[in-house]
């Protein structure tokens, strides 16, 4: 099995010793890494050279479509990814973001279970106050079968690609599995890259866009009460929804992630504890 693991960077100077540095200690090594640096103004490509002192990367440069959000992210993936995929017969895809640091077997857990019917995999973020669902693998880690990633390769390049993905994954017959044993940390909350605020604000819109019912919504919303920035953040959310329009992606689609919402949600309310125990243990 050969791995293809794309990174899409845009103004990362902080981070890009920490990417190189969790690469490197990784345990599973049939990969080949493609660095895609996403229009960077603040010398990301410089540190990156700087610091990768193995070349265990590939660069590639291209100009930055609408900065380090949804549709700009994906599609610098996706750009990595369509210039490295044809040269070689991979057999796995990932996006690895560079607030990312992966223990050292993460790669090694994933990788074995990401075959046959599972075609989308990972593992769970272990940073303190970011935990979610175990149901869902986030964008920043996403491992696909080359299979599933096909199945996925039609979708809009926008903000909420990372959670219908998997529901593209679903339709065309493959499941997503997470590892509770294959850890993670990130260096900032999921969806900050432009403060917490705005993620927060972000996060709405992916909701609405990736067909939320209200009620679901404010279910969802409950989760982050307790997280900073608390009331700033929550009405940052509550607007992001209300103002995001119906969104790029299909009404098939939508309504095929209600129905895992509802799923979701039947489970929670027959039995709450076994429920709370299979999406958020660690």
């Amino acid at each position: 099995m050969t791995l293809l693991i794309v990174s899409p960077l845009h103004n990362e100077v902080h981070n890009v010793s920490g990417l190189v540095s969790t690469v490197r200690e990784q345990r599973f090594r049939d990969f080949d890494w493609v660095v895609v640096d996403d229009g960077s103004s603040d010398g990301t490509a410089e540190e990156f050279a700087k610091v990768d002192t193995d070349h265990l990367a590939t660069v590639l440069t291209k100009a930055n479509d609408g900065g380090l959000i949804g549709g700009s992210d994906f599609s610098s993936w996706r750009f990595g990814v369509a210039h490295a995929l044809p040269r070689k017969p991979y057999s796995h895809v990932m996006k690895l973001d560079a607030d990312v640091r992966l223990a050292p077997d993460y790669l090694d857990r994933v990788m074995k279970l990401a075959r046959g019917r599972v075609g989308i995999a990972g593992g769970v973020i272990v940073t303190k106050g970011m935990t979610e669902q175990k149901f869902h693998v986030p964008g920043s880690v996403k491992l696909y079968t080359t299979d599933a990633f096909r199945a996925t390769a039609s979708m809009p390049t926008a903000l909420g690609w990372d959670v219908l993905d998997e529901v593209a994954a679903s339709l065309a017959g493959f499941e997503t599995r997470v590892d509770s044993d294959a850890h993670f940390e990130m260096t900032r909350a999921v969806g900050a890259s432009e403060g917490e605020v705005h993620g927060r604000y972000r996060n709405g819109r992916m909701c609405r866009w990736t067909g939320y019912s209200f009620p679901y919504f404010l279910l969802h919303c409950g989760r982050y009460v307790a997280r900073r920035p608390y009331v700033v953040g929550s009405l940052a959310m509550l607007w992001g929804y209300v103002v995001a329009g119906r969104g790029p992606f299909t009404v098939e689609m939508k309504k095929a992630h209600a129905r895992m919402q509802r799923g979701k949600l039947a489970r929670a309310l027959r039995n709450p504890l076994s429920f709370w125990r299979d999406a958020y243990k660690i």
